[in-house]
């Protein structure tokens, strides 16, 4: 006699934040959530990213390449889906910036959204010389060398979010997309940048959408109010 099936998991609706395309999950079950507290629980930052993915794929019912997404767009989807999963409040502890005590701060996570800010994704280099930038994918966080500065990761993540180069003759346009080329070839253009190229570059980078949320507190120790800004998937795991 074949086992019966236990349960039936309820289906819901998540709209992916830089496409806006809608797509259905269901909770995670005791499979998933077992290869997640395992690669947590390893400080591998790279299995802890790989074990995120696979947990998306597994819950997402819609065709999607979930490590070609927007970082954002893969933190906010693991944070809903684990919502419906765990439970939606999550019961953090924050620290007061001003006597150090430590706060119990209860967050609905289900609530979170994601800023898109209004800016264009074309920079102006020179007359001639424009980029296209685009939001890094997932799969650029899950390649670096976690191991890497901050310098050398920062340059990497700039690098990634390079879409295109454009170069303008008169009303002719070329634009040469950056997967036809090789990383190589586009660290060289980034290196022959001025200063002041790069600082328009990094700008953008600096600014890309996260996950965030501003913690509104008043200390229980001190008394003291407190704004603490939570950014990035480990900040809302409680």
């Amino acid at each position: 006699m074949a086992l019966p099936k236990l349960n039936s998991a309820p289906i819901y609706e998540l709209s992916v934040p830089s496409t806006g395309q809608t797509v259905s999950y269901r909770p995670y079950l005791v499979k998933e959530e077992k290869v997640l507290m395992i690669a947590f629980e390893s400080g591998d930052q790279k299995q802890a990213l790989k074990a995120i993915v696979s947990t998306i794929e597994a819950c997402i019912q819609d065709p999607i390449n979930v490590s070609e997404l927007a970082t954002f767009d893969v933190e906010y989807m693991f944070t809903q889906i684990r919502s419906k999963s765990v439970g939606e409040k999550s019961t953090l502890s924050l620290t007061c910036p001003h006597c150090e005590g430590v706060n119990e701060y209860s967050l609905d996570i289900s609530k979170i959204k994601i800023d898109l800010p209004e800016t264009s994704n074309i920079i102006d280099l020179t007359d001639s010389i424009s980029i296209e930038m685009k939001y890094p994918p997932y799969q650029a966080l899950m390649n670096v060398d976690v191991d890497a500065d901050q310098l050398t990761l920062g340059m990497s993540l700039l690098v990634d979010s390079i879409s295109s180069i454009i170069v303008k003759e008169g009303l002719e346009e070329e634009r040469t997309d950056t997967k036809d080329v090789s990383r190589e070839e586009v660290q060289e253009f980034v290196d022959s940048m001025t200063s002041e190229q790069f600082a328009k570059v990094t700008s953008y980078v600096s600014e890309l959408p996260s996950l965030k949320h501003n913690a509104v507190f008043n200390c229980v120790h001190c008394g003291e109010e407190n704004n603490v800004v939570m950014s990035g998937i480990s900040d809302f795991l409680s």
